[in-house]
């Protein structure tokens, strides 16, 4: 294989990396601020599968992209109410309710689509890429950062802003005393609970847009949840634990994680390792994890979660 034909594949792995993180970053910048308020959100993947099939069945029946993703949002943040209720204000351990809506979120999503399909074949383009003019036109830099569709752009204006708001304003300040000490944060006069119940609903609203993003903004088409959303949900917990809880940080591993799906979607889909035999696929998909395994294994030590992760909060 020649010089320039690397060079080719090395381009796409990196173009498609920043499409596959999109949903990732998404996902994990919510959990971000729902794990920084205290609560825990195991059913994030779940929660990807059902806005992914709510924003291809209504950007399919209505042609508009914009109510697919509005309907994406509605429904994460329905899970996400539900998840807050559960755990704030009645108290469930946080990790057997987050794992109550990713099997409800994701058995109702398969339902639906296996009925709604029975009549009709759900599919669409996905989002077109938006060509920044001359930046577009640089070599290989132009293919890989600025000819994105508008989620991905999306995606990391998020992350920065959330960042901001998270360490730059009031509220900010609040989400993190009350992850830290909910009795001190209490005694300061913040409704500890009623931030909670935000955070954990933002939260399930960005997984809602982290599921559209994945039909919208990359597939097209909707298959059972555990096979669309393919552990994203989950990578996207590791990554908040990769990333020390910032979502500053959560942008650099979840294009990590991004980049494992690049490389394993890419050498599927070519013939380059053809000779290896049959089962290589397997191998590739497995990449992802790995990369997860590796990063858990390194960065596990000296990660601090917030003091009230998973531990409720009743006012004295």
């Amino acid at each position: 294989m020649s010089v320039s034909t690397y060079g080719d594949l090395t381009v796409s792995i990196l173009a498609a990396s920043l499409t596959l993180t999109m949903p990732i970053l998404f996902a994990s910048i919510g959990e971000v601020y729902a794990e920084r308020s205290g609560v825990l959100n195991m059913g994030i993947e779940g929660v990807m599968g059902l806005s992914a099939f709510v924003s291809l069945w209504v950007a399919f029946e209505t042609g508009s992209y914009l109510y697919g993703l509005v309907a994406a949002i509605i429904a994460g943040v329905a899970m996400g109410a539900l998840h807050s209720f559960v755990t704030v204000k009645v108290g469930i351990n946080q990790l057997i309710a987050g794992l109550l809506i990713y099997t409800l979120s994701g058995g109702i999503a398969d339902f639906a689509y296996r009925r709604v399909t029975a009549t009709s074949y759900l599919e669409i383009s996905p989002l077109p890429s938006v060509h920044i003019p001359v930046l577009s036109d640089l070599p290989a830099v132009g293919r890989i950062l600025f000819s994105q569709n508008i989620l991905v752009y999306a995606s990391f204006a998020v992350a920065i802003a959330l960042g901001l708001v998270l360490y730059k304003t009031t509220w900010g300040l609040e989400i993190r005393a009350v992850g830290e000490n909910p009795e001190a944060a209490d005694a300061a006069g913040i409704n500890v609970n009623l931030v909670r119940h935000l955070c954990v609903i933002l939260g399930g609203a960005l997984a809602g847009i982290a599921g559209a993003s994945l039909v919208l903004g990359y597939l097209g088409l909707y298959n059972a949840g555990d096979t669309l959303v393919a552990g994203r949900g989950w990578i996207a917990i590791v990554v908040v634990i990769f990333a020390g809880w910032s979502p500053y940080k959560a942008i650099a591993g979840s294009w990590l994680f991004g980049l494992g799906y690049s490389i394993a979607a890419t050498f599927i889909g070519s013939s380059l390792f053809s000779n290896l035999g049959p089962g290589t696929g397997y191998f590739f998909l497995a990449i992802p994890y790995i990369f997860a395994i590796l990063f858990i294994l390194i960065f596990h030590k000296g990660t601090k979660s917030p003091s009230s992760l998973t531990v409720p909060y009743k006012r004295k």
